[in-house]
């Protein structure tokens, strides 16, 4: 056989081997950020609740109660 050949296929094994461990990375970083987002996401809504309540004069009950109903209607 050509070693030529040998040495070509050698270095399209390694390459995937490092091309996979390079996906692996990512795919722990965008992991990372989309926890980061779905934490980011609860804060704006909360201090959309927050605003709403203060220009509504809310109870704390309803407001705890819209809090709930609007995760409730995002898992829809």
């Amino acid at each position: 056989m050509d070693k030529s050949k040998i040495i070509s296929i050698t270095d399209i094994i390694e390459n995937k081997v490092r091309k996979q461990k390079e996906l692996e990375g990512y795919e722990v970083q965008l992991e990372d950020l989309r926890r980061k987002k779905f934490w980011i996401e609860k804060e704006i809504q909360m201090a959309e609740f927050i605003i709403a309540a203060v220009q509504s004069e809310i109870t704390p009950q309803q407001f705890i109660k819209a809090l709930i109903e609007a995760e409730l209607e995002k898992k829809d």
